[in-house]
């Protein structure tokens, strides 16, 4: 069977007629409502609070920051513009990696004891852009990407790649220009690694931002462990060990980095 790709289906016609094809119903609107009694418009009630809208900027990774993984100004006009946008809900505004070696390019944002001071002034200028134009900013939720690039990983001046990964599949490994298991993290390097995601999870917090979302999709590190059932040990094999690291390292961040009396990270979206 042809598989479609989404992006070919450019109207509402041509996309139920794609599913009807695959004997799927997905019924929707064929019009999308806009203006404020429109249902993306309307305030979503969470536990401690309530979000605007249901808009959100999703985190992507930006390339454009300082090889120290300070932002700069393109970095502060980029996060001004999240502000000024009018979604409620910033989800990470962009992938931030927890330490020098794990950025998919040696550009991506880093948090760190040394750069957390600018991304403390950073959400600052995002809250401060959107006080500017809606008035208000209390009813705004902001959290912060966290990310291992895994095989994906580059650094300043080093080769393209600077493979660390889960596990060796045979198909990625000549893509990557890896011969042999030197790339391959160890227990104890997984460990390190899960305390570097706790660390940043707690400097986040000291940044001002609401929750962490540990980035776990896209072929990058976290999502590595799910397909490493031929790794032998603790974090490979069932699934429960597949999913060791995830819970690892977002539920002790949790609990080191966002958790004040009976509160919880979870609690905040």
């Amino acid at each position: 069977m042809r598989i479609r790709r989404v992006a070919t289906l450019r109207t509402a016609t041509s996309f139920l007629k794609h599913l009807a094809d695959l004997k799927i119903s997905m019924p929707f609107d064929a019009e999308m409502q806009a203006g404020p009694s429109s249902p993306l418009a309307q305030p979503y009630a969470r536990k401690n609070g309530v979000i605007g809208n249901r808009l959100a900027v999703l985190p992507m990774e930006g390339w454009d920051g300082e090889v120290s993984g300070h932002p700069n100004e393109l970095v502060r006009r980029r996060w001004q513009r999240f502000g000024q946008s009018g979604a409620k809900l910033i989800w990470g505004c962009e992938a931030v990696a927890v330490r020098p070696d794990g950025r998919a390019n040696p550009h991506q944002l880093m948090i760190s004891a040394e750069t957390v001071g600018g991304l403390t002034d950073l959400r600052q200028h995002l809250v401060a852009s959107h006080e500017e134009r809606y008035g208000r900013s209390d009813d705004l939720l902001i959290g912060m990407q966290l990310t291992h690039s895994g095989r994906f990983c580059r650094l300043h001046g080093g080769p393209a790649h600077c493979a660390q990964n889960a596990l060796s599949p045979p198909l990625l490994d000549p893509k990557f220009n890896i011969k042999d298991d030197s790339a391959l993290m160890s227990d104890d390097d997984i460990r390190r690694l899960i305390e570097d995601f706790v660390k940043a999870a707690v400097l986040a917090k000291r940044a001002g931002f609401a929750f962490v979302d540990v980035k776990h999709c896209h072929g990058y590190l976290g999502h590595e462990f799910l397909s490493a059932v031929d790794r032998p040990g603790p974090y490979g094999g069932s699934f429960e060990n597949r999913t060791r690291f995830l819970r690892e390292s977002w539920l002790v961040s949790v609990q080191r980095g966002y958790r004040s009396g009976n509160r919880r990270a979870a609690e905040h979206v």
